[in-house]
């Protein structure tokens, strides 16, 4: 099925609106995956530079607790486990180390003996149940006298455990870290662990975003969390200047649905006019004049015009040159019964060299009714008709002639009988059915063919020629309409056809 032009460009601009539409919606993709991951990275680096400032305060706390641990005699002294003593010495710790608001000794052994609180206490059977150090916890959650608790071991001079140094402190200077390191408009949270689920227990600034992205970073071993929310989320992929890369990409993509039209246009336009040239151009080759140029708008078809121009002039010269050799028929315009022998006599003398030839002798049928009914114009209307269809479908390479009266040939040149068999089949197929003479008239063509070819025993071009006309004879009388086939090697069958119609 014949596919039309706009068809084409339409589908060729189809196809590039996709393409740009999947390369925009890949580079959005990749904008904006990078756009997050950019402010990912800047936040984590944020939160993680406030964990680690609040892993270095807690370090500082617990490396001042372990030097104080080891001091001399405190070992000893909760192995005396004299309450006064022990009482005398907790202030001295309160007093030495900064931000600390209780201090408590105590000895191995049942530290629910020492007035701790529930949760306190919680916490310092969690830490005395394994070797490692105490990570630091809020207890008092929301109360006035809320601070977090830190606790190392108290061991001897033998490295056995003698008791625990549980120290509180207070949460003024850990949320003093996290306000100094707080940046504009952003908001700090703190978080410990409680059961399943996650407490707070320090926030600094406020959320001015609900849409905002959160970081969070775990600080030490986990127990606490910290979530950290910029001033804002991430710009929008069409947001801020990214809203003039739209247009102008929109605006490209104006321009070359502007440009593909424009290109549309133009080539319509010069297919157009190209084809009315080669339009004018077979006028021309009818009517027997044939220019020198003819105005030709695309570089691609005028290639193939020079070819089409070159092989008119070369067929005009060729039809002027039989004409002066009176080698053709005035009425039909085909080779004479002169050229057609002339032409069998060469193939003859090279069928040896090259390949035999295969002769078929056409007859029309009931041609004579329609001189006799419809008048000799008719007649002569018809033998053109029939010629110009025959012109139509046989192969350039062949030969066709007019005989005389209503008997036309064709040489199917280098074709051995099975091909040309085949020809002569396809020649029945292809003629037309019906052609129109004169004054409304419409003729139901038949023919009837005789077919041979060349054989290595024949003494001359004639023996072939005499073999189709007993063809063709045979086919008149088995009815007409057929063509029959003269074997050369296995002689005329009597009543074998290879077509009917």
């Amino acid at each position: 099925m014949a596919r039309s032009l706009t068809g084409i460009h339409l589908q060729v601009f189809l196809i590039l609106l996709l393409c740009l539409a999947g390369i925009g919606y890949v580079g959005y993709l990749v904008v904006r995956d990078m756009q997050q991951a950019s402010w990912h990275e800047s936040a984590s680096q944020t939160a993680g530079t406030v964990s680690g400032r609040i892993n270095e305060l807690v370090t500082q706390q617990r490396q001042a607790l372990e030097k104080t641990a080891q001091q001399p005699g405190l070992a000893a002294l909760l192995q005396r486990n004299v309450p006064a003593e022990i009482a005398r010495k907790e202030q001295e710790i309160k007093s030495l180390l900064p931000g600390i608001v209780s201090v408590q000794l105590l000895p191995r052994g049942n530290p629910a003996a020492q007035g701790l609180d529930p949760a306190c206490l919680d916490y310092l059977k969690r830490v005395t149940a394994t070797d490692v150090p105490a990570s630091p916890e809020f207890h008092a959650v929301g109360a006035p006298a809320e601070h977090y608790d830190l606790t190392v071991p108290v061991r001897d001079e033998n490295r056995a455990p003698a008791g625990h140094l549980l120290a509180g402190f207070a949460r003024a200077p850990l949320q003093a870290v996290l306000e100094q390191s707080l940046p504009r408009n952003a908001y700090l949270e703190l978080q410990q662990a409680a059961g399943s689920e996650m407490q707070t227990v320090l926030a600094v600034g406020e959320i001015t975003d609900a849409d905002a992205g959160v970081v969070s970073s775990m600080l030490g071993d986990g127990r606490w969390s910290l979530l950290y929310q910029p001033a804002q989320a991430p710009i929008p992929i069409l947001g801020g200047n990214r809203i003039y890369y739209l247009a102008a990409i929109l605006g490209v993509l104006g321009v070359i649905m502007v440009v593909l039209f424009r290109l549309y246009r133009r080539t319509i336009k010069s297919v157009r006019h190209d084809i009315h040239s080669l339009i004018r151009m077979f006028r021309d080759l009818r009517e027997g004049s044939v220019r020198v140029g003819y105005p030709m708008a695309l570089k691609e078809f005028a290639e193939i015009f020079d070819y089409l121009r070159d092989r008119g002039q070369k067929l005009m010269k060729e039809k002027e040159k039989l004409k002066d050799m009176g080698l053709m028929d005035h009425l039909s315009q085909l080779g004479n019964r002169r050229h057609f022998e002339a032409r069998l006599k060469e193939l003859f003398d090279t069928s040896k060299a090259n390949g035999p030839s295969s002769v078929l002798i056409i007859d029309m049928d009931h041609f004579k009714a329609v001189n006799d009914k419809h008048g000799h114009d008719a007649g002569d209307a018809l033998i053109v008709g029939f010629a110009n269809a025959l012109h139509k479908v046989v192969r350039q390479t062949d030969v066709l002639a007019r005989l005389g009266g209503d008997e036309f040939c064709i040489i199917y040149t280098y074709a051995s009988l099975d091909k040309a068999k085949g020809l002569a089949e396809r020649l029945r197929k292809q003629l037309p059915r019906e052609i129109s003479l004169p004054k409304g008239v419409i003729h139901q063509l038949r023919w009837t063919g005789g077919l041979s070819a060349m054989h290595d025993k024949d003494a001359k071009p004639d023996d072939v020629l005499l073999r189709a006309d007993q063809a063709l004879f045979q086919a008149k009388e088995a009815g007409r309409n057929i063509t029959k086939v003269y074997d050369p090697v296995a002689g005329l069958p009597a009543k074998k056809q290879i077509m009917s119609s």
